[in-house]
């Protein structure tokens, strides 16, 4: 399990974030880096209706797991079929590339991430 990271936060084993692109990236680079974007916005995404539906999330402390926990089960509850969510109404719009800039990567993290893209 990974948590997904842009590019203001560092490589890390445990933490995956896009190959920088300085024009040179694989064309399995890139394959790897619009996987894992797509991921980042759809976890963004999930997080922008949690918040609209359960405004409690708005002030909450993000030490608060029990609370954060049940929302994401209530949220998950809620996906069904039937269920439409109007994302005008609840504020959400597409999500850019963040303008953060770039943070070191760790090597051994490097590696890793390597073995991630060649298997995607």
């Amino acid at each position: 399990m990974h948590i997904i990271g842009d590019s203001a936060y560092p490589l890390m084993k445990h933490l995956m974030k896009p190959y920088r692109d300085n024009g040179h990236l694989t064309a399995r680079q890139r394959r790897f880096n619009q996987k894992l974007n797509a991921a980042r916005v759809a976890i963004e995404h999930a997080f922008g209706i949690m918040k609209a539906k359960f405004r409690r999330l708005k002030c909450l402390h993000m030490k608060d797991v029990a609370t954060v926990t049940t929302c994401c089960i209530l949220h998950n509850i809620c996906l069904d079929p039937g269920d439409h969510f109007d994302e005008d109404e609840l504020g959400l719009h597409q999500l850019g590339e963040d303008p953060h800039p770039p943070q070191p990567n760790n090597r051994d993290a490097s590696h890793y991430r390597d073995m991630i893209c060649a298997h995607i």
